[in-house]
């Protein structure tokens, strides 16, 4: 039986999925390490599911998941975590950005540190656009001071052992963030550095939109401290109100104080937006609890591969 499984999240990567495969296959055979691959088609709209079926046809190390549909990248990690067998497991990308010619060097540094988790952090960041740098380090930058815990040169790149795995099956939250939940088990944990490679792919699979929703759900989904946001800015509002109604006062005994509307409209203007910002935080985590409290599954497996072999 095989000691480790390759967990690989996929969507819409009909075009270069045989090939990228095939790559990790040679630098496996390469490093003789034998590995099994779970590869879970998160709702791809492509022939993504077909390509893992012919991949996974009569090659038993290799089984594919397809999620009944796209449920995002967090679930599809965790949903092939959910199906690793194996005493160890790591996480990578499909696109090769996670080179797998550092899969000998992870196995190697959790034998001689005896680690639970081996965590690939970014030497480099790669060919990214100014903009998806700059927005992805202001969210890391923001994320460690919420949470006091810096993922910013973190990735999903990472190697877990058997207690690792089974303590993330025990997580039963419908929003998951995966490189939050590793660091915060607090399972021992080392670093090991990669320098990240150009995608193999047509292009990133985030857009704008999908970025700024990612870094929202992570947010949400790993720390509480921006509800305390709406006390702080409370807090601020009252210092100046005080400053403002001790300034007021010192007008009207001196006979100073004019008539006028404007900083009247302008407090108002500030409060209003200070409301309406406190009650749109407090609104994303009441929808959270919302989405907790149902209890839904937090995905759904339409097929494997495994059926597809076992009718055969």
């Amino acid at each position: 039986m095989n000691e480790l499984t390759l967990v690989i999240p996929v969507y819409n990567e009909q075009k270069t999925l045989v090939q990228n495969i095939a790559a990790i296959h040679a630098q496996l055979k390469a490093d003789d390490i034998s590995a099994n691959i779970i590869l879970v088609d998160d709702g791809s709209k492509d022939e993504t599911w077909q390509k893992i079926k012919s991949l996974a046809d009569g090659e038993p190390t290799i089984t594919g998941l397809k999620l009944s549909r796209n449920f995002g990248k967090e679930t599809a990690v965790m949903a092939g975590i959910e199906a690793v067998q194996t005493p160890w497991c790591l996480v990578m990308d499909s696109d090769l950005q996670h080179p797998p010619r550092y899969i000998a060097d992870f196995l190697k540094t959790a034998a001689q540190t005896g680690a639970d988790i081996v965590a690939g952090v970014k030497a480099d960041r790669g060919k990214e656009s100014f903009v998806y740098k700059l927005f992805a380090k202001s969210f890391y930058r923001f994320l460690k001071t919420a949470s006091g815990i810096d993922l910013g040169r973190s990735s999903d790149f990472k190697l877990l052992n058997r207690k690792a795995i089974d303590a993330l099956k025990q997580f039963k939250e419908t929003n998951v963030f995966f490189r939050g939940l590793t660091q915060w088990s607090g399972f021992k944990t080392v670093e090991l550095p990669f320098n990240v490679d150009e995608r193999k792919g047509d292009t990133g699979k985030f857009s704008t939109k999908r970025l700024f929703g990612f870094a929202f759900d992570s947010m949400l989904s790993y720390t509480s401290k921006p509800v305390y946001l709406t006390f702080l800015f409370s807090v601020l509002f009252f210092i100046g109100a005080i400053a403002l109604g001790i300034q007021t006062l010192v007008n009207f005994f001196s006979d100073k104080a004019q008539s006028g509307f404007s900083t009247v409209i302008l407090l108002i203007l500030f409060l209003g937006c200070l409301i309406l910002f406190s009650l749109g935080i407090i609104g994303l985590y009441v929808a959270r609890i919302y989405d907790e409290v149902k209890r839904r599954p937090r995905h759904f497996i339409s097929e494997t591969t495994q059926e597809e072999n076992n009718e055969n």
